[in-house]
């Protein structure tokens, strides 16, 4: 008997039904579990909410939020609601506070792009440099004029990673420009990926060898994608 459908809330689910790629999904996931912040962004509450339930229920059980727990308990802290310009400064800071290096973030922002997404982080009271640290930036919407139907939920149509800003030998800032992890190709009605041109720095941040995220990612993709040919989700 073939595996019953995976859950549109679950990450596999989302992978089966095109709203993301299972590269780039494997990517976030294994990168949050290990601390690294998730921001997602999109007009339509329906699939950003859905990708973050995603993704907090692939973390281990002792990661996931916990109301009955206080803060600096190494689970995830997760921001109710979307954050928007008429957001009222220091909601992301609070949660900033309550995170660990190992417990992470996870938020909303309603915004159609990166440059949005930044717009309403700095209405938050973050600097730039604080900004750097917030991770991946996933955002999801329409291409070419695409309208909302019952059919064909939005996709990710752009994967960004805020470098953090480091010091170089000298001592000396640097602050480097996002990076890309992959963008949505309508002539193609495919995802191109970028992210291995930084998995060097994305290793290094969560503290594996480059070598080991790759292999890992490739492990959490491959178990994803298995949902869309009838396969198990590992």
């Amino acid at each position: 008997m073939p595996p019953s459908p995976a859950s549109p809330s679950t990450l596999a689910g989302l992978v089966s039904a095109g709203v993301i790629d299972a590269s780039a999904a494997a990517l976030a996931w294994v990168l949050l579990e290990r601390g690294v912040p998730a921001l997602v962004a999109g007009r339509e509450p329906a699939v950003v909410d859905a990708l973050l339930d995603g993704l907090v229920a692939a973390l281990p059980s002792d990661r996931r939020p916990d109301p009955a727990e206080g803060p600096g308990t190494g689970r995830l802290v997760r921001v109710a609601g979307r954050l928007d310009f008429a957001t009222p400064p220091g909601i992301v800071r609070g949660a900033l506070a309550a995170t660990t290096g190992r417990s992470g973030l996870a938020l909303a922002v309603a915004a159609d792009d990166l440059a949005g997404v930044l717009a309403v982080l700095r209405r938050q009271g973050l600097t730039d440099d604080e900004i750097s640290l917030m991770g991946v930036v996933l955002v999801f919407g329409r291409s070419n004029g695409e309208e909302p139907n019952a059919v064909s939920p939005p996709r990710l149509l752009a994967a960004h990673y805020l470098r953090p800003v480091v010091r170089d030998a000298g001592g000396h800032l640097r602050r480097l420009a996002p990076a890309v992890l992959a963008t949505w190709n309508p002539a193609a009605s495919a995802w191109d990926d970028f992210a291995w041109g930084i998995v060097p720095d994305l290793a290094e941040r969560i503290r594996m060898r480059a070598g080991d995220l790759e292999a890992e990612r490739e492990r959490r993709a491959a178990a994803l994608a298995g949902h869309v040919h009838g396969g198990p989700v590992g």
